[in-house]
Protein backbone atom coordinates (compact mmCIF):
# COMPACT_ATOMS: atom_id res chain seq x y z
CA UNK A 1 0.00 0.00 0.00
CA UNK A 2 1.53 3.54 -0.69
CA UNK A 3 1.40 5.30 2.04
CA UNK A 4 0.29 9.10 1.13
CA UNK A 5 -0.93 12.13 3.88
CA UNK A 6 -4.32 12.68 4.95
CA UNK A 7 -5.67 15.53 2.73
CA UNK A 8 -8.45 16.64 5.52
CA UNK A 9 -6.42 17.67 8.65
CA UNK A 10 -3.87 18.95 10.41
CA UNK A 11 -1.58 18.89 12.71
CA UNK A 12 -2.49 22.08 14.97
CA UNK A 13 -1.72 23.41 18.72
CA UNK A 14 -5.02 22.43 20.65
CA UNK A 15 -5.36 24.88 23.75
CA UNK A 16 -5.13 23.33 27.27
CA UNK A 17 -3.70 20.17 25.19
CA UNK A 18 -0.52 20.57 23.07
CA UNK A 19 -0.38 18.77 19.26
CA UNK A 20 -3.78 17.74 18.12
CA UNK A 21 -5.53 17.19 15.08
CA UNK A 22 -8.07 18.97 13.19
CA UNK A 23 -10.61 18.68 10.53
CA UNK A 24 -9.47 21.35 6.88
CA UNK A 25 -12.34 19.98 5.47
CA UNK A 26 -15.82 18.93 6.53
CA UNK A 27 -15.51 14.61 6.67
CA UNK A 28 -18.77 12.25 6.00
CA UNK A 29 -19.57 9.63 8.92
CA UNK A 30 -17.74 6.33 8.09
CA UNK A 31 -15.47 8.24 6.07
CA UNK A 32 -11.40 7.07 6.01
CA UNK A 33 -9.63 10.26 7.33
CA UNK A 34 -5.95 8.67 7.93
CA UNK A 35 -4.44 4.72 7.16
CA UNK A 36 -1.89 5.14 9.72
CA UNK A 37 1.25 2.60 9.64
CA UNK A 38 2.26 0.41 12.81
CA UNK A 39 4.97 -0.97 13.43
CA UNK A 40 4.97 -3.94 15.32
CA UNK A 41 7.37 -4.55 18.08
CA UNK A 42 9.22 -7.13 19.47
CA UNK A 43 9.00 -8.33 23.13
CA UNK A 44 12.81 -6.72 23.65
CA UNK A 45 11.47 -4.00 21.74
CA UNK A 46 8.71 -2.98 23.57
CA UNK A 47 10.22 -3.79 26.98
CA UNK A 48 12.91 -1.05 26.27
CA UNK A 49 10.12 1.53 25.64
CA UNK A 50 8.25 0.57 29.10
CA UNK A 51 11.41 0.46 31.12
CA UNK A 52 13.31 3.30 29.87
CA UNK A 53 10.53 5.68 29.45
CA UNK A 54 11.78 6.73 26.13
CA UNK A 55 9.39 9.68 24.45
CA UNK A 56 7.45 7.04 22.46
CA UNK A 57 6.49 5.86 25.71
CA UNK A 58 3.19 7.54 25.25
CA UNK A 59 2.65 6.67 22.03
CA UNK A 60 1.99 2.97 20.99
CA UNK A 61 -0.51 0.88 21.61
CA UNK A 62 0.07 -1.94 24.24
CA UNK A 63 -1.74 -5.52 25.43
CA UNK A 64 0.38 -6.31 28.61
CA UNK A 65 -1.41 -9.74 28.63
CA UNK A 66 -0.33 -11.00 25.38
CA UNK A 67 2.99 -9.07 25.54
CA UNK A 68 2.31 -7.05 21.72
CA UNK A 69 3.10 -4.02 21.25
CA UNK A 70 2.86 -1.63 18.26
CA UNK A 71 3.71 2.07 17.19
CA UNK A 72 1.64 4.46 15.45
CA UNK A 73 2.97 6.72 12.73
CA UNK A 74 1.58 8.77 10.63
CA UNK A 75 -0.52 11.60 12.75
CA UNK A 76 -2.21 8.23 15.09
CA UNK A 77 -0.03 9.41 17.85
CA UNK A 78 -1.39 12.82 17.57
CA UNK A 79 -5.01 12.57 18.22
CA UNK A 80 -6.01 12.95 21.84
CA UNK A 81 -8.41 11.03 23.48
CA UNK A 82 -12.26 12.01 24.14
CA UNK A 83 -14.79 9.90 26.11
CA UNK A 84 -17.35 11.60 23.40
CA UNK A 85 -15.14 10.19 20.29
CA UNK A 86 -15.82 11.42 16.89
CA UNK A 87 -13.36 9.08 14.86
CA UNK A 88 -13.03 5.15 15.74
CA UNK A 89 -10.05 2.94 14.71
CA UNK A 90 -10.48 0.04 12.65
CA UNK A 91 -8.19 -2.85 12.36
CA UNK A 92 -8.59 -4.47 9.25
CA UNK A 93 -6.18 -7.59 9.76
CA UNK A 94 -7.68 -9.28 6.20
CA UNK A 95 -7.46 -6.59 4.05
CA UNK A 96 -4.75 -4.13 5.11
CA UNK A 97 -1.67 -5.15 7.44
CA UNK A 98 0.29 -3.19 9.39
CA UNK A 99 -2.05 -0.21 9.39
CA UNK A 100 -4.69 1.35 11.91
CA UNK A 101 -7.37 3.30 9.90
CA UNK A 102 -8.74 6.05 11.46
CA UNK A 103 -13.08 6.41 10.31
CA UNK A 104 -15.45 9.34 11.40
CA UNK A 105 -18.19 8.21 13.59
CA UNK A 106 -20.39 11.08 12.96
CA UNK A 107 -19.73 14.00 10.58
CA UNK A 108 -16.77 16.00 11.69
CA UNK A 109 -16.77 19.80 10.74
CA UNK A 110 -13.94 21.79 9.19
CA UNK A 111 -12.04 23.17 12.28
CA UNK A 112 -13.26 20.65 14.90
CA UNK A 113 -10.82 18.49 16.37
CA UNK A 114 -10.78 15.11 15.89
CA UNK A 115 -10.38 12.33 19.04
CA UNK A 116 -10.65 9.21 19.43
CA UNK A 117 -11.37 7.21 22.62
CA UNK A 118 -7.92 5.43 23.99
CA UNK A 119 -9.83 2.82 25.65
CA UNK A 120 -12.29 2.02 22.92
CA UNK A 121 -10.53 -0.39 21.30
CA UNK A 122 -12.82 -3.40 20.37
CA UNK A 123 -9.99 -5.06 17.89
CA UNK A 124 -7.21 -3.99 19.71
CA UNK A 125 -6.80 -7.74 21.47
CA UNK A 126 -7.35 -9.22 17.66
CA UNK A 127 -5.12 -7.08 15.90
CA UNK A 128 -2.22 -7.54 18.13
CA UNK A 129 -2.60 -10.74 18.50
CA UNK A 130 -2.40 -11.46 14.62
CA UNK A 131 1.31 -10.30 14.73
Amino acid sequence: MEITSPKKVKVTEIQGKGRGVVALQDIEKDEVIEYCPVILLSNKEASFFTKERTPLHFYYLEQPEMKRFCLMLGYGSLYNHSKNPNAWIDYDTDEIKDYLIFKAMDKIKAGEEIVYDYQFDSDKEDFLDSA
